[in-house]
């Protein structure tokens, strides 16, 4: 948590850190064309997936 006077970071700003986790190769085929045909990049979309699974679940 940002301390008073200090700058919250977005999404886009924040440090990304190295994240591993096995899927099954059809899910990663589905993100994979997902990803290349709406113009985003893997990994956002996989952050953004990963976020929004939590946020819906309050964690």
């Amino acid at each position: 948590m940002p301390q008073q006077g200090e700058p919250q970071q977005t999404p886009e700003s924040e440090e990304r850190v190295n994240f591993s986790a096995r899927v099954r190769a059809s899910t990663r085929k589905r993100a994979k064309l997902y990803a290349a045909g709406h113009d985003v990049n893997l990994q956002d979309l996989v952050d953004a997936a990963l976020d929004e699974y939590l946020s819906k679940r309050n964690a």
